[in-house]
């Protein structure tokens, strides 16, 4: 059984890796979190991404810090005062550390998770792209109508609502109309108007398409081609465009909610029926 002087690996340093990273760090887990490619991120200031190309960086006052020897790896494990990421390979990472849990929580588009079964005591897979069995030991749904659900083997993911995603409606991509570096104009949270400058690719100007405030930006180090997002507005006066986001916050809580029934020695149930029971 598990106890919290054991050691976590989040793989993942999106929105969703970072909340349940966050959470756990909170109630007091030893966390790390494992980033092995440069993450195209735009919503920054909602995860700990930025630390991957800059070393460090905080989310809601939890900082995640590269780290690149093993004392700086231990000095986060053991003083829990931040979160060190790793970007060496995952096979490496797993292989030179005994993980009590790995939790794979990529954000949607994000490249295929490894298969987790049998790489811990636990295994946790965090969204529709994992079988709990055959890829980790347990799935937390993400999607629906029951984001933070925990599955088992042979549990079936609670049926999909048949609407519009409302959070769709809230953000706008800003989409690059030419190939190169993105140079911000303006920050994250800054409220623009139709047509205003937000940056540039070279010498063509990126505009806001639409009036919000910018929730999100692609990184300058990173070169984007024509066709793809490198910003974001939020339409909605609610939207978050700083934080942790609410339906992340359930999902990391599904996750520690899992881990706390494995210490427990009790198989986890859905914890939407624990919570609303």
């Amino acid at each position: 059984m598990m106890n919290k002087e054991k050691c976590l690996l989040v793989c993942g340093a999106g929105e969703r890796g970072s909340a349940v990273a966050r959470r756990l760090l909170g109630e007091g887990y030893a966390v790390v979190l494992h980033q092995e490619t440069a993450p195209r991120i735009l919503r920054r200031r909602m995860c700990f991404a930025d630390a991957w190309f800059d070393g460090a960086t905080t989310l809601g006052a939890v900082e995640a810090r590269l780290v690149r020897s093993p004392k700086d790896f231990l000095c986060g494990m053991q003083t829990r005062q931040f979160i060190p990421i790793l970007l060496r390979p995952f096979a490496e990472v797993v292989e030179r550390w005994p993980w009590d849990a790995i939790i794979a929580a990529p954000d949607p588009g994000d490249r295929p998770s490894p298969r987790l079964v049998d790489l811990a005591e636990l295994t946790i897979g965090v969204g529709s792209g994992f079988v709990a069995g055959a890829d980790c030991d347990l799935v937390v749904w993400t999607e629906e109508p029951d984001p933070g659900a925990v599955l088992r083997a042979g549990d079936t993911p609670p049926q999909r609502r048949i609407e519009y995603d409302r959070r769709a409606l809230e953000y706008w991509d800003v989409i690059a109309p030419v190939d190169g570096a993105f140079a911000a104009a303006q920050p994250i949270g800054a409220k623009v108007a139709a047509g205003d400058l937000i940056g540039r690719i070279g010498d063509t100007a990126i505009r806001a398409p639409v009036a919000g405030r910018i929730s999100g930006l692609a990184r300058p180090d990173l070169a984007c081609l024509a066709g793809m997002p490198v910003g974001e507005i939020a339409t909605a006066e609610a939207a978050p465009v700083v934080g942790v986001g609410e339906r992340n916050k359930l999902i990391a809580r599904g996750v520690s909610f899992a881990i706390e029934m494995e210490a427990h020695g009790f198989a986890p149930v859905a914890i939407g029926a624990r919570f609303r029971g």
